[in-house]
């Protein structure tokens, strides 16, 4: 018993870490002039909070005894169903991943990961074959509006952080 308390203490701590991470690059983009600088704070920012979101899936795994290395909300639903067993926690983050405030976490990481690339630059056809733009050239010289600014950021993260304080506090074990 002392053992699963310690990894399921470990695996809390994984998920806190990563929304201290978070807050962290939140305050540096705010402090900061420079616009690569802030965006590159953002970024980051986003990355731990979408991060903080598979550590707590993982968090989630452990609670119901669910040993998957990089588990998803699917894998888990897939493997308590096997058991005949509901999970109101992932009822509640699918919810918010289909249309809430994890869903726009997702969105913005996927942006973060993926370039932006402009439809005009990709109609352009040379000889057959789509143009693409330099992308090193696009990353400093295109604004960030698709960015989410810091404050959104915090935003999220504060939602985020009072899911997880509601959710943890109905997964007691008895």
């Amino acid at each position: 018993m002392a053992d699963k308390t310690r990894v399921a203490k470990y695996q809390a701590d994984r998920t806190n870490q990563k929304l201290y991470f978070c807050r962290l690059a939140c305050q540096e983009a705010d402090s900061t002039n420079d616009k690569q600088v802030y965006q590159a704070h953002c970024e980051t920012a986003i990355f731990h909070l979408y991060g903080a979101f598979l550590a707590f899936l993982q968090e989630l795994g452990y609670f119901y005894n669910i040993t998957l290395a990089a588990p998803t909300l699917a894998d888990i639903e897939e493997v308590l169903s096997e058991r005949t067993q509901v999970s109101p926690e992932i009822q509640r983050l699918k919810q918010l991943q289909q249309q809430g405030f994890l869903a726009d976490i997702e969105h913005a990481y996927q942006r973060c990961l993926y370039a932006v690339i402009s439809e005009h630059a990709v109609d352009k056809a040379v000889d057959g074959k789509k143009e693409v733009p330099d992308l090193i050239v696009n990353v400093v010289t295109l604004s960030n509006q698709w960015l989410p600014d810091d404050a959104t950021i915090r935003e999220w993260r504060q939602q985020f952080l009072e899911l997880i304080e509601q959710l943890r506090a109905g997964m007691v074990e008895f």
